[in-house]
């Protein structure tokens, strides 16, 4: 079994009780209308909801196995892929197996926390956005909202949204694809049907997660801080984390994104193909992909993300400090006992 303790669990949740309130009034409303505003002046959503309704089955499958590599990477060190490998499949299997009965076992000790996790996901709401919205721009576009000229080089990028490169039409089903290590061709149609066929049978007759309330709540409050210290180099878990976010947030240019959301055309040019991002994935046969049992990868990659991100879920022992379940391990059972009269 591996072990959620509980030790290890009220230090996480003490650690995010120093997450400093009213966070929300940092950041000026930018949030959601700038994001959906840059993605119809970059033609990014055309495409995006092309190629969801050209199969949207198929879609729903790869994302939960996309996601479900991506988990598995995460917490157990090793891809989908390897792990439908028929040598190792049976000591992944065990491992899941393991890693859920070990939350179950010890997941009522976490339903006191769940309230605190909820006002966090609000709390952090707006740096989350703004964070996501520097780490988009930087990886889409190259652009860094820090440094100076930035709105410069973004509105030029705006300008420019008819040139965008090709390389944006690929359809969601193709980049999922491509997450799993597979082209979108029909010979990766194949091995995607393959590898959703033997994922069913990877996860079939695991134990039941329970209390995936919780672990729905602490997931998102765990990306929220992984991504504001990503994008704003600041750590909220860290006491004065005020002083350190204040001064991450005046490099910024806020006021200019504010009145970028307001200012951004509703009939913004969308440029990209929706037809060629349809067609890529209606030519593919991902029947398999389509019709396998994949409903318990949404909750598994939960798990498992937790796991990774809240370094819980360790085999029982590895933490270094006495631990009920490591010292049962391998202990012989005690001797009966018998009473003289």
């Amino acid at each position: 079994m591996t072990c959620f303790c509980s030790a290890k669990t009220s230090s996480l949740m003490a650690s995010l009780q120093l997450v400093p309130p009213n966070l929300g009034a940092l950041v000026p409303p930018i949030n959601v209308s700038l994001m959906a505003s840059l993605s119809a002046s970059l033609g990014l959503s055309a495409a995006l909801s092309a190629s969801m309704t050209a199969n949207v089955s198929a879609m729903a499958n790869l994302s939960a196995m996309a996601g479900f590599n991506a988990a598995l990477k995460a917490a157990l060190g090793l891809g989908l892929s390897a792990a439908l490998q028929a040598s190792v499949m049976a000591s992944v299997k065990a491992q899941l197996a393991a890693s859920i009965n070990g939350f179950n076992a010890n997941s009522g000790a976490f339903l006191p926390h769940l309230s605190m996790l909820m006002n966090l996901q609000v709390n952090l709401a707006g740096l989350a956005t703004l964070s996501g919205l520097i780490l988009g721009l930087q990886a889409a576009l190259g652009i860094n909202l820090r440094a100076p000229g930035a709105m410069l080089a973004l509105s030029a990028k705006l300008n420019a949204s008819a040139n965008v490169s090709a390389k944006l039409q690929l359809s969601a089903i193709a980049s999922l694809m491509a997450a799993l290590g597979l082209k979108a061709t029909a010979a990766g149609a194949l091995r995607a049907n393959a590898m959703a066929s033997a994922t069913a049978s990877l996860t079939a007759g695991l134990p039941t997660l329970g209390n995936l309330n919780f672990l729905a709540a602490l997931l998102p409050v765990l990306s929220m801080v992984a991504a504001i210290k990503l994008a704003l180099g600041v750590n909220l878990l860290l006491p004065n984390a005020m002083v350190s976010l204040r001064a991450a947030l005046s490099l910024l240019p806020l006021s200019a994104l504010a009145a970028l959301s307001a200012s951004l055309s509703a009939n913004a040019s969308a440029s990209l193909s929706a037809s060629a991002a349809a067609n890529l994935s209606a030519g593919l046969n991902l029947a398999g992909v389509v019709s396998a049992n994949l409903s318990a990868l949404a909750s598994l990659s939960l798990l498992l993300n937790v796991m990774a991100t809240a370094k819980l879920g360790l085999p029982a022992g590895a933490c270094g400090m006495p631990c009920p379940l490591a010292l049962l391990q391998g202990v012989p059972p005690l001797p009966s006992l018998s009473i003289k009269t």
